[in-house]
């Protein structure tokens, strides 16, 4: 027996073998085994987890695993540990800050020296560690059928090829890493012929493609927003879904907020097809088809040149001007035009991956024209070229179907899932004799593959990548590998002759290879420590236009462009036909989430969909086909077909439809299988818009959705308060009959000590939801699936509102954070029979859990309808939060069980340790120390919370502006949770 637990402990830590061994040993509930002990057996059981990553992140690497019966010098019990590392996604890293509680990887944080987050995040960095414990994860080495190992890959593949590699392919995702990119050359040198791929759906070469339209050369676009009094942006949502997004939110609230009224503010135009974040920001947003936008962006920039003309270019000015709109269109062009240019540099332009190329050379040509150089300028691409190397996935699955590939080697991607049906590159993979997929499930190109590899989590891996602006980011492990898995550098170096492979180690040997100067041990460490190689990022090239290919490329465009309008009329049919885009779910993102139960149970930033996908359609093509919401039409497209339902979406444009890819999946994600539909079956080659797509209406056919908001208007009510830029400063006290003491007979509480309070600017809110996700991870909230989402039994304690006004066609939006208000005179709290909900002398609307028994009372007199009822013990109700998703939960965070009341608690574990740290170190609570996972998520620093004693901080300076409000205010309720109505600064020449 001793001896058998040895065996088990000399084993790497989590790795599955011994989690096995340990469970078929100590099963969960036994006692201590014959011969061993109870205090020797808890002491074993204690090291299973505590120690498996506790120094995973330190310079110097531990191999072995000790019992936990000292602390490691490192770890203090009840004080976790922040580690920064980086997600990369399609080559562009995010730099983050991840805590670790006894080696658990528990929460996200954005890390404030990283150039690509500003210590914020988005959506999927927040839900990134819950897929650490995907109870779905592949966790063996597979060959066919049965089960192998990494040894015997590494032995079948690490030697020498006597074909030079002429039959040697690899898929990529995009990837910027210097490590990668020197084990490619390794390989390249061992295999001279070998070739490789790179692909990702959601991803397009259009702004690369440009910039060598608009210079000649490969350059990437970079914007610096905070300087720009206006912005057009071109089908580009900025300020949510591009790589460099979290600091563009930032850059841009920092001229949105209008402080007072004799502040000045930016000014937004948004040209797209469905509403986005962005365009919810806008202070003019214009509903276009694809072909509408481009064609408006031309004519944008053809005025822009007639108002410029000492600047323009002669080489382009006879093609801008057959782009010349005509009529309205023109008038509008004009007038964006004309604002654009006011003042040097002040204008920016940005164009959206979905465009065509010569959009994206219209955008450097329009900045040009505007002096834009301090906001607009280009830098090297980050991501790897391997020039002649290199090949498309058209041609390596042409090589494929004609058995010209022995050994396919694809890493991560999905190609058998996410590429165009006319590809069909899941039969083209099997042609191959030998093919091998690393990844994090036995996905779709999985089981089109004879081998199999568990891919390391990000958590778990050693790695490089750079930002958008080239900036190094490091990638390093909070804890071993759970399922034996290895790294895309791992398995490259395979096939660069390592026999061995270590991911630390190359890392390590490659970064020292490159490193200049003496020092390295404590320049690594450095880096290490802050997550990034500071100076690191490219340096600007002010790049000339070339005169010549921009007006060629202008000219074949405004020779060869369709009209911009709608191939639908305006009678009533069953059947139309329109433009199709298909973008990237802005949770599930190209479907690689889809087995994220957090983004999956994520309302949609618009539409509130979960759980599914849908056909969004405008509001007149609705009703030109006879279709509501959750009827099912069919689509086709290149003669393919696939059944959707409908979701009529307020400001679509008309004549066009959206498809969301992602869903659909076909895998071994338990999560994702059967979930919504794969759009990807339509999905043309190289586009990610299409002319020519018939919708047709099928009669008697519905398809249930689960949305979390039906209701899109305040009916009068002064919930959501907006005005313009100009109403503001001729009436800057309009919110004041919503704030402010009212009578009350209840009886006045003198505060005592911190009072804590939040302030929320919607004039800034995106409505992305990161905070949304970011308050699921802290506070661990359950998720409830689609049919509990159906019945409103979704579990979030806090909700963004949205709420229209003005024309369907093209409404106004306001994003509104919802949660609890903490009231001081709480309607919850004189209801409740168990005296479960109280008040805190320091303001807080407190739920004791263990005193409520469900009566429901407090939500019945609740009127922002902020509680959530636990229905049933969602713990136990499969794997949506069982199983080793257990792990990822707060251990500050009492875990709810079925029959009580929750909500939000201004994140109080965290005020409370505050307060605990303060009390010994004999001081009081110092401002900004206590920051919520909400307001710590924003990308856009709507949210600020603190003291109201603490007269600086923003929570308190925020609540003293004029537009400042409380919801509901006239039921006398004092909500501690105060907003700023939104400010608009529409142009006043566009009406």
């Amino acid at each position: 027996m001793v001896d058998d637990e040895r065996k088990i402990w000399e084993r790497a830590p989590g790795e599955p073998a011994a989690m096995a061994d340990l469970e078929r040993e100590f099963p969960e509930g036994a006692d201590a085994p014959p011969g061993v002990s109870r205090r020797e057996w808890l002491k074993l059981v204690g090291a299973s987890l505590a120690l498996a990553g506790a120094t995973g992140c330190n310079v110097s690497r531990v191999e072995g695993i000790l019992p936990y019966i000292e602390d490691p010098r490192e770890v203090t019990p009840g004080i976790p540990r922040f580690y920064a590392t980086s997600m990369e996604l399609d080559g562009f890293a995010t730099g983050l800050l991840v805590q670790s509680v006894h080696g658990r990887p528990t929460k996200v944080e954005g890390n404030p020296d990283h150039p690509a987050s500003l210590g914020a995040t988005g959506v999927l960095e927040q839900a990134s560690v819950l897929g650490l414990y995907d109870p779905s994860r592949a966790r063996r080495v597979r060959h066919g059928s049965g089960a192998s190992s990494w040894e015997a890959l590494v032995e079948r593949f690490g030697a020498p090829r006597a074909d030079r590699g002429a039959g040697l392919r690899f898929v990529l995702l995009p990837s910027s890493s210097p490590l990668v990119h020197d084990l490619v050359g390794r390989i390249l040198e061992r295999h001279p012929e070998a070739r490789f791929a790179f692909h990702a759906p959601a991803t397009s070469e259009a702004a690369w493609q440009g910039a060598e339209l608009a210079f000649g050369r490969r350059l990437s676009p970079q914007r610096d927003v905070s300087l720009a009094r206006v912005c057009l942006s071109l089908d580009a949502d900025f300020l949510s879904s591009m790589p460099f997004s979290l600091r563009y939110a930032r850059q841009f609230a920092e001229r949105r907020r209008a402080t007072g009224p004799g502040n000045e503010m930016n000014r937004l135009y948004v040209v797209e097809t469905a509403l986005s974040p962005t365009g919810s920001m806008a202070d003019h947003r214009f509903a276009r088809t694809p072909r509408g936008i481009a064609s408006f962006a031309a004519a944008v920039v053809a005025e822009l040149a007639q108002l410029r003309g000492d600047a323009a270019p002669r080489g382009v000015v006879d093609a801008l001007s057959k782009l010349r709109a005509e009529g309205e269109e023109r008038s509008l062009a004009q007038a964006v035009a004309r604002d654009l240019a006011q003042g040097p540099g002040a204008g920016l332009v940005i164009a959206g991956d979905r465009q065509l190329p010569v959009v994206h050379a219209l955008a450097h040509l329009a900045n040009a024209l505007l002096g834009s150089r301090s906001a607009a300028w280009t830098t090297e691409s980050p991501l790897i070229q391997l020039g002649a190397a290199q090949q498309s996935l058209s041609e390596l699955a042409e090589e494929l179907r004609g058995g010209r590939v022995e050994t396919l080697v694809v890493i991560e991607a999905n190609p058998s899932y996410s590429t165009p049906l006319a590809l069909d590159f899941s039969a083209a993979i099997r042609r191959a004799p030998e093919s091998i997929y690393l990844g994090h499930h036995e996905n779709e190109t999985a089981a089109d593959c004879t081998w199999f590899v568990p891919m390391a989590h990000y958590l778990e891996s050693w790695g490089v990548a750079r930002a958008w602006d080239g900036t190094l980011s490091t990638v390093q492990p909070l804890l071993r590998p759970l399922f034996e898995g290895r790294t895309a550098s791992e398995l490259l170096a395979v096939f660069a002759g390592d026999q061995r492979p270590d991911a630390r180690r190359l890392l390590e040997d490659a970064a020292r290879r490159n490193h200049q100067g003496g020092g390295f041990e404590r320049w690594w460490a450095e880096a290490l420590r802050r997550g990034t190689v500071e100076g690191s990022a490219f340096p600007r090239i002010d790049a000339e236009l070339d005169e010549g290919r921009l007006a060629a490329a202008l000219t074949a465009f405004a020779e060869g462009r369709a009209p911009a309008g709608s191939d639908i009329g305006g009678e009533a049919a069953s059947e139309v036909v329109a433009e199709v885009v298909f973008a990237p779910c802005a949770r599930l993102y190209d479907g690689r989430f889809a087995n994220n139960a957090w983004l999956q149970e994520l309302p949609d930033p618009v539409t509130k969909l979960t759980w599914d996908n849908a056909a969004l359609l405008s509001p007149a093509m609705a009703q030109r086909l006879g279709v509501e919401n959750e009827h099912v039409v069919e689509v086709t497209l290149d003669g393919r077909s696939l059944r959707t339902p409908v979701l009529v979406a307020p400001g679509h444009a008309d004549g066009a439809v959206t498809l969301h890819l992602g869903y659909g999946r076909r895998g071994a994600e338990a999560l994702g299988v059967g979930v919504g539909v794969d759009t990807y079956a339509l999905h043309p080659a190289d586009a990610s818009t299409a002319a020519g797509m018939v919708v047709r209406r099928l009669d008697g056919e519905r398809y249930p959705l689960a949305r979390t908001q039906k209701h899109w208007s305040t009916h009068g009510r002064p919930i959501a308060l907006t005005s313009t830029l100009e109403a503001y400063r001729a009436h800057p006290d309009f919110t004041a009959s919503q704030k402010g003491k009212l009578p009350t007979l209840l009886p006045v509480v003198e505060p005592r000590g911190e009072q804590w309070a939040m302030t929320i600017d919607t004039s800034i809110c995106t409505g992305c939801s990161s905070c949304m996700v970011a308050c699921q991870a802290e506070n661990n909230l359950h998720v409830v699936g689609k049919e509990e989402v159906r019945k409103s039994r979704d579990m979030h304690w806090l909700r963004i509102d949205t709420y229209y006004s003005g024309a369907i066609e093209a409404p106004e939006v306001v994003h509104q954070p919802m949660l609890c208000q903490h009231c001081e005179k709480a309607p919850c709290e004189y209801v409740c029979p168990t005296n479960a909900t109280v008040h805190s002398p320091d303001g807080l609307n407190e739920m004791v859990y263990n005193r409520c028994v469900g009566t429901r009372f407090c939500s019945n007199n609740c009127p922002y309808k902020v509680r959530r009822f636990n229905f049933f013990d969602y713990t136990e109700r499969g794997p949506l939060n069982d199983r080793l998703v257990r792990l990822q939960r707060n251990p500050e965070v009492t875990v709810r069980e079925r029959g009580v009341m929750e909500k939000c608690t201004y994140c109080v574990q965290r005020i409370r340790k505050a307060g605990i740290n303060a009390r010994i170190e004999g001081r009081t609570v110092q401002p900004g120390e206590v920051v919520t996972a909400c307001q710590q998520a924003c990308p856009t620093g709507a949210i600020q919370f603190g003291s109201l004693t603490h007269r600086e901080e923003k929570v308190v300076t925020w609540r003293e502006e004029p537009r400042s409000y409380a919801v509901l205010h006239e039921l006398g309720t004092r909500p501690r949770t105060a907003y700023l109505a939104r400010i608009n600064n529409p142009n006043p020449e566009i009406t």
